[in-house]
């Protein structure tokens, strides 16, 4: 696994693979180097070397969209189960106006992903690729600043993550990294500490949760 900083705005395809537009075809690169795809249609729907290149590629693309996960939105919902954090957003959203500042220790906050993809041939499933992301956020020295419920800014800190992707047990891709969450809060809206709680009674409405993930399409595959 490799260590690097990385840059803003950050999701876990850019953890993993980089930015830019050869991340699709970074990971059909790893698909193939970890054989995630050999054998994928045994019997009579095995593929011949090329297809189960072609195989790969769609796969990756598939793959790759479900990889446009943002970051700092992970640790967010890993905020939103801190108890000192919603202690402090109950109590200032009861007074509105008020302010407290909240040392988090050291903690850490998971987030595991699961979901699959079918691949058909002629319109029928003929396998599931299941696919397991992990990635995991390191915490410690962070200060947050609470203000009507809602988490407004962050000083100091320091924030490790580590992500890992594997496509049929193999593990394709593993990186780990550095974000400095300070700086990465002050470009976003607040985070709402209550998402389920009453509304504020005063100042501008929390931003709106963001959209459900879509489940993975299929990767349809004719024999001809």
């Amino acid at each position: 696994m490799t260590t690097a900083p990385v840059a803003e705005p950050l999701t876990v395809r850019d953890l993993l693979l980089g930015p830019g537009e050869r991340a699709a075809e970074a990971l059909a690169d790893a698909l193939q180097a970890h054989d995630a795809v050999t054998g994928l249609l045994p019997g009579v729907h095995g593929l011949t070397s090329a297809a189960d290149r072609a195989v790969g590629r769609e796969l990756a693309t598939v793959v790759n969209g479900f990889l446009d996960l943002d970051l700092v939105s992970l640790v967010a919902s890993g905020w939103t189960k801190y108890k000192a954090l919603k202690e402090a957003a109950r109590r200032t959203r009861g007074s509105p106006g008020s302010e407290e500042v909240v040392a988090l220790a050291t903690h850490t906050i998971s987030s595991a992903h699961h979901p699959s993809v079918d691949l058909l041939v002629d319109g029928a499933r003929a396998a599931t690729v299941d696919v397991h992301l992990t990635v995991l956020f390191r915490i410690s020295a962070l200060v947050g600043v609470v203000r009507d419920g809602l988490l407004v800014a962050a000083h100091s800190g320091h924030c490790t993550v580590e992500a890992g992707l594997a496509v049929r047990d193999a593990v394709v891709a593993s990186r780990e990294g550095r974000l400095d969450l300070p700086a990465m809060l002050r470009l976003r809206e607040p985070i709402d500490l209550l998402p389920l709680g009453p509304p504020m009674p005063h100042g501008p409405p929390p931003p709106p949760p963001g959209p459900p993930q879509p489940p993975l399409p299929p990767v349809r595959w004719g024999r001809g």
